[in-house]
């Protein structure tokens, strides 16, 4: 019988043993270097232990694998070739580092024999996705037939140290991790044989290499810091976190201290008292929070979705506390007079604020709200604005549902809606808010959980962007996901900063908005899935209705309209100091 390939049995040992440290979900993407990982991959997707999803795009691959890992916490792995394909990973390992998701990276390369001397298809993999973005880098040692059985037991331990990594079982922040894995010819398997030689088997019964610990993402529970975080006038800003149960303990520890908390677009939460509606556009009523400038500010998280927020900190007459729930530094502003642990969010006793300044904000809460009831320029016959969309699915979407956003206009647009629904869970990628790879991110999530209804709001960009998410094989599982695309024909978020104003139309359509012309139903539909056009509310619900398989739905909008709304509301909002 032919001997197996060092290579095969590595990739197989490898795959096998991150199975057994928990690996639900791989993303391949084909090549050559790369085929004992596929072979081994297919084969365990053969006996139900992996879901193996192929993407012939990688930068679509990457960010599916992101999407099959982001709610979930478990890590998902992407499997490439090596040269160009790892370098399209990129800006999925920069999303999975900024927003702490668990990332495996894979990738194949040539042996380091073939490193450097002209050999095609072969770079410096281990230092194109270096420390600086991935939790741990490893080279991992060429297997070779005279030393298969040890190297097959570093390679399990890595396995171990690299789920370590990535989930941050033994300290530091979840992320992504590169192993890059050099195989020699043969690259195919036998025909027949045992799957593993006993010697390279791993341990009985099913049990991983190394036991890791049980991870769970700081909620704010256990000991809590001894950081006074509460004057009489504070106000907290929940920004962008990694997990539900982290926004739940922001909004909780805000709630027990009676400290108004202004929430950027996230999941909801069931016991929020002081949560203000409309996350920090309370804070466009400038003379009103003239009036009531807080001391203190409490910034949970990343604020990312405005400049208010980042003016008030800057204000000198404020001190700002940031809580992070990471090790990485956490101040921006570069303004922080203290920079707490999450933990700190454990403490349910001490300080209040004081009861008339929580009431002041509550009022204001309140009066934020009325004014934007009826959205300026909004129509109840035809849907003519993104926050009119983005209210219309909010309130369509079945209980229990997930909802993702694009992480431009449309996470914005979100915060019109004034008290988001608590039995559905919104999603952005707000780690570093770039509009790749959203469509894939949103398949990823389906896909983790396929019970689970899921929708996604996007921009035409942000689906055109991305619109390598739409190829998938006919044999590939397909994620049930409904994608809404504000189709507004270009970048309407420039429109509603200074790119926007009058006096520069001139240069906005061509260098900022960037018009593509496309006709996104029609390029769905070419890729093979079912796409609508809705204009109005009604339509929208209709469409929304849940159904399986990948299907689009796109809103034409007018790009004018959003400056407007944007104008409008802020004058609104202006009026009420």
């Amino acid at each position: 019988m032919q001997p197996t390939p060092p290579a095969t049995v590595a990739a197989r040992a490898l795959l096998d043993e991150l199975v057994r440290l928990g690996l639900r979900h791989l993303v391949l993407s084909p090549g050559s270097r790369s085929a004992p990982l596929a072979y081994a991959a297919q084969q365990l997707d053969r006996e139900g232990r992996l879901r193996l999803h192929v993407r012939v795009d990688e930068r679509a691959a990457g960010f599916l694998a992101l999407g099959l890992a982001k709610v979930s916490r478990v890590p998902a792995a992407v499997v490439t070739t090596s040269g160009t394909a790892v370098a399209n990973l990129h800006p999925a390992v920069l999303e999975a580092h900024h927003g702490e998701v668990p990332l495996l990276v894979l990738s194949a390369d040539r042996p380091p024999e073939l490193r450097g001397v002209g050999a095609n298809q072969a770079t410096d993999q281990p230092g194109l996705l270096d420390h600086r973005h991935c939790r741990l880098v490893v080279d991992v040692e060429t297997p070779s037939a005279d030393r298969l059985a040890a190297q097959v037991r570093a390679l399990r331990s890595t396995a171990a140290r690299a789920v370590a990594a990535a989930t941050g079982a033994l300290g530091g922040d979840p992320g992504p991790v590169h192993l890059d894995l050099p195989y020699r010819d043969p690259l195919a398997p036998p025909v027949g044989g045992p799957w593993l030689p006993d010697d390279c088997a791993g341990r009985p019964d099913g049990r991983p290499w190394v036991a890791l610990p049980t991870v769970t993402a700081p909620t704010g529970g256990g000991e809590g810091g001894t950081a006074d975080l509460v004057a009489p006038r504070t106000l907290a800003v929940v920004g962008d976190l990694a997990t539900r149960g982290q926004r739940d303990a922001a909004l909780a520890w805000a709630g027990a201290h009676d400290v108004p908390v202004l929430a950027e677009t996230g999941p909801g939460a069931a016991d929020a008292p002081t949560l203000l509606p409309h996350g920090a556009l309370a804070l466009a009523a400038a003379d009103w929070v003239e009036a009531h400038r807080p001391e203190r500010l409490v910034l949970v998280g990343r604020t990312t979705l405005g400049r208010s927020v980042a003016a008030l900190a800057r204000d000198p007459r404020t001190e700002v506390h940031v809580v992070s729930t990471v090790p990485r530094w956490a101040d921006p502003t570069h303004e922080a007079a203290g920079v707490h642990p999450f933990a700190t969010l454990a403490e349910r006793s001490g300080p209040r604020a004081d009861p008339t300044w929580a009431r002041d904000w509550a009022d204001l809460g309140r009066r934020v709200e009325e004014a934007l009831v009826e959205l300026p320029g909004g129509s109840h016959d035809r849907l003519t604005t993104g926050a009119e969309v983005v209210r219309v699915v909010d309130e369509a979407l079945p209980t229990g549902a997930r909802l993702f956003l694009g992480s431009s206009s449309v996470a914005r647009d979100h915060q019109l809606v004034a008290r988001p629904r608590v039995d559905v869970d919104v999603v952005v990628s707000r780690g570093l808010a770039g509009i790749d790879g959203c469509v894939s991110t949103a398949a990823g999530l389906a896909l983790a959980d396929p019970g689970v209804p899921t929708y996604a709001a996007v921009g035409d960009l942000t689906f055109l962007h991305d619109s390598g998410a739409l190829l998938v094989g006919p044999s590939e599982p397909v994620p049930d996901l409904t994608v809404v695309v504000l189709d507004d024909r270009g970048g309407s978020i420039f429109a509603t900063l200074e790119y926007g104003a009058k006096e520069l139309e001139d240069d906005f359509e061509r260098v900022f908005a960037t018009p593509t012309g496309t006709d996104v139903a029609a390029l769905a539909r070419a890729h093979g899935w079912p796409a609508t056009t809705v204009t109005t509310p009604d339509e929208l619900r209709a469409a929304l209705a849940p159904a399986p398989g990948l299907r689009v739905v796109v809103v034409p909008l007018d790009l004018g309209d959003r400056r407007a709304t944007g104008l409008a509301v802020a004058e609104r909002l202006r009026a009420l100091g």
